[in-house]
């Protein structure tokens, strides 16, 4: 496969509360395809994580994963550090907010004691379908 990032392991914290707080993680391996700079992932592979998750994290809403349940329809990232490339770091996602079919998620990418080194955040909204 030539997939500039990998995503696996996801897992899947479901909450109550109309979805909020659902969270999901998994594990982010940014391959050689990912890189732009010598040694250092492209932007772009780790704003196209942030996409991933932001899904991803959105089909979670109702308490099931159901795939393909709607669309990520903003990504707002922020790059916080380079990524090296072979880096294996983790991915979440959370809902932070619902309204009718609306679905807002933060998510980051991070490694080290406690998550303390992090890559990159992100804010989307998702909306679900009728």
């Amino acid at each position: 496969i030539k997939s500039p990032v990998r995503i696996s392991h996801y897992a899947i914290q479901y909450k109550d509360n109309a979805g909020v707080g659902t969270k999901l993680t998994g594990v982010a391996h940014f391959t050689p395809n990912a890189e732009s700079h010598s040694g250092y992932c492209h932007g772009g592979s780790m704003t196209a994580a942030m996409d991933d998750v932001i899904g991803w994290t959105s089909f979670c809403v109702t308490g099931q994963c159901v795939p393909w349940s709607g669309f990520t329809a903003q990504v707002n990232v922020s790059l916080r550090r380079p990524i090296p490339v072979g880096s294996y770091l983790k991915i979440v996602g959370e809902i932070t907010k619902t309204e009718g079919r609306k679905v807002w998620i933060s998510s980051c990418l991070v490694c080290g004691n406690d998550d303390n080194e992090v890559y990159c955040t992100a804010e989307g909204l998702a909306i679900l379908k009728k």
